[in-house]
């Protein structure tokens, strides 16, 4: 297959209408598994195998789905595996489901991707689900267009200041996106959206959407912590920053320790809004989530308080 037909194909993939109600009949009875892949590092993955030739990837469950749908030959009982497959769908009390609906694995130019993007059937007659399907379509495209535009102003950055063919080609930049269920029930949903890249730098991205599906609105702090929610997070927030440096003496966090370097407190964490990012872990308890670089320095990664 020719790699721009096949992704375009990959991009084109329409979520066919009865899809809810064909994976229900199957399994109805079974409860979600939640979907991780390891993401390995540029190095790692060099080491370990060769470059994937560039096609799209249907996962199991929803490419067998999708293919009852459209050739209406196979029965849903008909094959054990195909059972096995779809009994792996995230489904609770029939109300909501996150289904992995286009999976992508290959090699695009100089940018090695492995791209799993979810989408959520909601209850029918809620609008909620689909504006965040649409949001996360959004941010997944806009990180891939974002990451190749680096990598070919790099490439022609590297060639201009005098690199190679035979420098530049073990040079890769290796993308990620992924998802996790983090909490799912009748009403509530968590789902958060992973996407990373490693090359002459790594970085990762959390992004998190919290549904409240019985409402059809977007779950806040408010509405899990209530009104003093701010307060509530601040100090949970405030006294596990200060046992992680107390327990760790490399742990760093701006404007918390013995520093008198004045530029250390201008990211200093003051108090969570309306906006700070969050989920629920499976616990149903609040995790807040902050980014690299935005409470501590880079090395100490993405900082996540569960408060209790």
């Amino acid at each position: 297959m020719n790699p721009e037909n096949g992704k375009k194909t990959y991009e084109s993939i329409e979520i066919p209408k009865n899809l809810n109600e064909t994976v229900m009949q199957t399994i109805a009875s079974k409860n979600k598994e939640e979907l991780k892949m390891k993401y390995e590092s540029n190095e790692n993955k060099k080491a370990s195998e060769a470059k994937k030739s560039y096609r799209p990837v249907w996962r199991g469950c929803v490419a067998a789905a999708a293919a009852v749908l459209v050739a209406g030959t196979i029965g849903l009982n008909a094959s054990p595996v195909f059972a096995e497959n779809m009994s792996k769908v995230p489904v609770v009390g029939q109300l909501a489901q996150v289904l992995t609906f286009r999976s992508f694995e290959g090699t695009e130019g100089d940018v090695e991707l492995n791209v799993n993007v979810p989408v959520v059937k909601g209850p029918d007659g809620k609008e909620l689900p689909a504006k965040v399907n649409a949001r996360i379509q959004q941010l997944t495209a806009d990180y891939e267009a974002q990451a190749e535009k680096e990598m070919a102003e790099y490439k022609e950055s590297f060639f201009q200041t005098g690199g190679t063919k035979e420098e530049w080609a073990d040079r890769t930049m290796d993308l990620y996106i992924d998802y996790d269920v983090k909490y799912l029930s009748n009403d509530v949903l968590s789902l958060g959206v992973t996407t990373a890249k490693s090359w002459v730098s790594a970085d990762e991205e959390h992004t998190y959407y919290n549904i409240d599906l019985k409402n059809d609105k977007e779950l806040t702090l408010q509405d899990v912590l209530g009104d003093d929610y701010a307060a509530i997070c601040n100090k949970s927030i405030v006294s596990q920053i200060e046992e992680r440096m107390a327990a760790d003496a490399n742990a760093s966090f701006f404007g918390y320790g013995d520093s008198t370097d004045e530029t250390d407190s201008l990211g200093k964490f003051e108090t969570v809004d309306a906006n700070t990012s969050f989920y629920l872990n499976a616990e149903g308890k609040v995790v807040i989530s902050f980014p690299e670089y935005s409470i501590a320095p880079g090395y100490m990664g993405i900082q996540e308080f569960v408060i209790d």
